[in-house]
C-alpha cells in the first residue's frame, strides 16, 4: 500500500497473511460447501477439465455399448445406443453404433426397426467389410423370418464377399441350411465345402446335410455325410453330443436299411453317459433282436428299464425285455417282466395327470425361473434365458422335447424376456416414489440455503475485487530502486516487528535527553537492525515481487472459484424451478402402463405355452394308456399260452 507521496507503506507481508490468505481460503470454502465435490486443484494441474473432442465421447460411449453387448446385457447396450443418440452422441452417420442397433433390434425380434436400419445403411457409401456385414445381417433377418428365398440371393452373391472369416462360415452355413431345406443338395455341399473343416459351423452343416440326404432317400450319401462328424476328434460336450447323435441317426437308418452289422458298429459308438443313450440302447437291442440273437439283445433293455421310466426308449424297453423272455421260452420271467411294466406304466399314467394338473396351473412358468442368484440378478430382458430345469416338475421328462424344439423355445425365451422386462419395471416403478421424495427435500433445502449462500458469495467477491486492486496497487508502486529512506519497507517479518518496536519505544523515550543512557542504547540497537536491513535487503526485495506476484495468482484463483461457485448457485436457482416434479409423474404413468402392457402379453403366450405343453402331455397320456393295455393283452397271452401248455400237458 502507498501513501499520498507513492512511497510502499510496511503493510506488504502483513497485507498478504492477514487479509488475502483468509480470503482465498474463504473462497475456496464456500465453494466447496456450495455444491459439496468442487475439487481443490494443485498449481501443477489444469485449473479447468479438460473437454473431450466428440469423436473421443464417441469411442468412450461406444465401447461402453460394446462391453455390455459382449456381456450378454443385450438390452442395456440398446438402452445405452438410443440414449446416446438422444443427445446427438450418434446419428445416421454413426454407421458402427447403426450397425450394432440394427443387430440388436434383430436379436429382440423387432424385424421393421432392424430392416429400415440396414436399408438406410446400404444407401450410404460405407467400408466394403462393413457394407458385407449390414448384407449378411440383413440376410439373417430374412433367414429368420421365413424368407429363404430372399435371404439365399443375397447370401449366395458378392455382395457379402470381404467377409471376417467367422462371419463368412455363418454366412455359408445359413445357405447351406436353405439349399438342404429346397432339397438343393448339390448347391449345399458347395456351401458346406466353403466352410473350414473341423469347426463347429461346419460339423453343424454336414449333420444337418446328412439327415436331409437319409430324408430325401439318398441313404449311402447321408451316412457318408454324417459319418464325417462321426470321426470328428473328440472335443467339448456340444461336439461330443453332436457325434453321438451322428452315431445314432447312422445306427437308426441302418437298421432301418435291415444293415445289422453296420448299425450296431455305429451305435456302439453312442456314449454309455451321453445324452442319447437311451436310444442308442433301444436300437443296438432291436439290432440284436431282429438277428435272433436275444441273448445278446436281453441285458441291453434290462439296463435300460432300469432308468428313469419317462423316457420314451425306457417305456419301449419295458415291452422289449419280457418279449425277449418269450423267445428265450423263460415264461415265468417274461410274466414278471410285463407284470413290472403294467405297474411301472401305471404309475407313469399317474405322474402324467398329475404334470397335466401342475402344468394347468396358474403359476406354472413362474416355477421354471432358475434359483441361480447370478441369473437372477441379471435382469437385462435380453440375457440368456435361465436354466429352465432348474425347479423340474414331474412334467418336465415329458416335456424335454418341446423344450428342445425351436418354436416352444422361442416362445419360451420370449416369455421369460417379458418376466425380466417386467421385473426391471417394477424396478423402476418403486424408485419412482423415492426420486420423488428426494427432489422434494433438495428442493426445500436449497431453497434454504440459497440464500445466505448469495449473500456470503457477494461479499467474499467484493472483499476479493478489494484484494485485487490492493494487490495491483502494491506491484505497480513497488520501487524497483533499493532506497533506505524507508527502511522497513527492505525488512522481512522479523525485522519489521524489531523496527516497530524500536519505534515504539523511541516514541517512549521523546522526553528523556538526547544524553541519557537510555536513548543511546535504542540508538545503537537501531544502528544494528539498519545494517542487519541493508545486507538483507536484495533478497528481502526479491521475495517481496515473488510473494506479490503469488498474491496476483492466488487471488484470481480464488476469483475462479467464486465465479464457480456463482455459477453453481445459478444452476440450482434453475434447478428449483425445473418442471422435474411433474416428468418424474409422467414417468410413472408411463411405466404402470408399460407394466400392464406387459402382463397382458405375457398372459397371452404363456397361455399359448401352456396349450402346447397340455397336448404334448395328452399325446404322452395316450401313448401310455395304449402301452398299458399292450403290456396287459401280453401279460394275458404269455398266461394262455402257459395254461394252455400245461393242459396239453396232462393230455399227453
Amino acid at each position: 500500500m502507498s501513501d499520498a507521496s507513492g512511497k510502499l507503506m510496511p503493510r506488504s507481508r502483513r497485507f498478504w497473511r492477514r487479509t488475502l490468505l483468509p480470503l482465498a481460503i474463504a473462497a475456496s470454502t464456500l465453494a466447496f460447501n456450495a455444491q459439496a465435490g468442487l475439487l481443490v486443484i494443485g498449481d501443477d494441474l489444469p485449473v479447468e477439465a479438460i473437454p473431450l473432442d466428440l469423436e473421443s465421447k464417441r469411442y468412450l460411449a461406444f465401447n461402453e455399448s460394446t462391453f455390455s453387448f459382449y456381456s450378454n446385457r443385450q438390452f442395456e447396450a440398446m438402452s445405452q445406443l438410443l440414449a446416446n443418440q438422444k443427445v446427438g452422441l450418434f446419428n445416421e452417420d454413426t454407421e458402427y453404433a447403426e450397425l450394432m442397433l440394427g443387430e440388436l433390434y434383430v436379436n429382440f425380434g423387432l424385424a421393421e426397426q432392424a430392416e429400415t436400419i440396414f436399408n438406410r445403411l446400404l444407401e450410404k457409401d460405407i467400408l466394403a467389410q462393413l457394407r458385407a456385414e449390414t448384407w449378411l445381417h440383413k440376410a439373417a433377418l430374412n433367414y429368420r423370418r421365413g424368407q429363404m428365398d430372399e435371404a439365399a440371393k443375397v447370401l449366395s452373391s458378392s455382395l457379402t464377399d470381404g467377409l471376417a472369416a467367422d462371419k463368412n462360415a455363418r454366412r455359408h452355413l445359413m445357405l447351406a441350411n436353405i439349399r438342404i431345406s429346397q432339397e438343393e443338395f448339390g448347391e449345399a455341399l458347395a456351401s458346406l465345402h466353403s466352410i473350414p473343416a473341423g469347426t463347429r459351423e461346419g460339423a453343424y452343416a454336414t449333420y444337418n446335410m446328412g439327415v436331409a440326404m437319409i430324408r430325401a432317400n439318398h441313404i449311402n450319401d447321408g451316412v457318408r455325410m454324417l459319418s464325417g462328424v462321426l470321426n470328428l476328434p473328440p472335443g467339448d460336450e456340444e461336439i461330443n453330443a453332436l457325434k453321438d447323435r451322428s452315431a445314432l441317426a447312422i445306427g437308426l437308418t441302418e437298421l432301418k436299411e435291415k444293415r445289422f452289422d453296420q448299425a450296431r458298429a455305429a451305435l456302439v459308438r453312442v456314449r454309455a453317459d451321453g445324452p442319447f443313450s437311451n436310444e442308442a440302447l433301444l436300437a443296438l437291442g432291436l439290432s440284436n433282436f431282429e438277428r435272433k440273437e436275444y441273448r445278446r439283445a436281453l441285458p441291453l433293455w434290462l439296463e435300460l428299464v432300469r432308468r428313469n421310466p419317462s423316457h420314451q426308449s425306457v417305456q419301449e424297453a419295458l415291452l422289449l425285455a419280457p418279449r425277449a423272455y418269450e423267445e428265450l421260452g423263460a415264461i415265468p420271467q417274461a410274466l414278471a417282466g410285463y407284470r413290472f411294466a403294467t405297474e411301472t406304466l401305471r404309475d407313469e399314467l399317474r405322474q402324467v395327470e398329475l404334470a397335466i394338473r401342475n402344468v394347468d396351473e396358474q403359476r406354472w412358468l413362474d416355477r421354471l425361473k432358475s434359483h441361480d442368484k447370478a441369473a437372477n440378478m441379471n435382469l437385462d430382458p435380453m440375457a440368456s434365458a435361465a436354466n429352465y430345469s432348474a425347479d423340474a416338475g414331474p412334467e418336465m421328462p415329458y416335456l424335454y422335447r418341446l423344450f428342445a424344439s425351436h418354436d416352444f423355445s422361442e416362445q419360451f425365451r420370449q416369455y421369460m424376456e417379458l418376466d425380466r422386462l417386467r421385473t426391471l419395471l417394477l424396478d423402476w416403478q418403486q424408485s419412482v416414489p423415492a426420486m420423488e421424495s428426494a427432489w422434494r427435500n433438495q428442493q426445500a433445502q436449497l431453497e434454504r440455503v440459497l440464500p445466505d449462500a448469495r449473500a456470503k458469495l457477494l461479499a467474499l467477491k467484493r472483499q476479493q475485487q478489494e484484494a485485487g486492486a490492493l494487490a495491483a496497487d502494491i506491484a505497480v508502486n513497488m520501487p524497483q530502486r533499493l532506497d533506505m529512506k524507508r527502511p522497513q519497507d527492505l525488512a522481512d517479518y522479523d525485522q519489521l516487528m524489531a523496527w516497530e518496536l524500536i519505534a515504539a519505544l523511541e516514541s517512549q523515550l521523546n522526553g528523556l535527553p538526547a544524553t541519557s543512557p537510555q536513548r543511546e542504547r535504542l540508538r545503537r540497537v537501531k544502528g544494528v537492525l539498519l545494517y542487519s536491513i541493508a545486507s538483507a535487503a536484495p533478497q528481502n526485495r526479491e521475495q517481496q515481487l515473488r510473494d506479490v506476484t503469488q498474491a496476483g495468482e492466488d487471488i484470481e484463483i480464488s476469483g475462479l472459484r467464486i465465479e464457480a461457485a456463482e455459477q453453481l448457485v445459478r444452476d440450482a436457482s434453475l434447478h428449483i424451478r425445473s418442471d422435474l416434479g411433474k416428468r418424474l409423474n409422467a414417468r410413472r404413468q408411463d411405466i404402470d402402463k408399460m407394466i400392464a402392457e406387459t402382463e397382458k402379453l405375457m398372459s397371452k403366450l404363456g397361455q399359448l405355452l401352456k396349450n402346447d405343453a397340455l397336448q404334448v402331455l395328452a399325446r404322452n397320456r395316450v401313448q401310455l394308456g395304449e402301452q398299458l393295455a399292450e403290456a396287459h393283452l401280453a401279460m394275458a397271452r404269455v398266461q394262455d399260452a402257459s395254461f394252455s401248455d400245461r393242459l396239453q400237458g396232462k393230455a399227453q
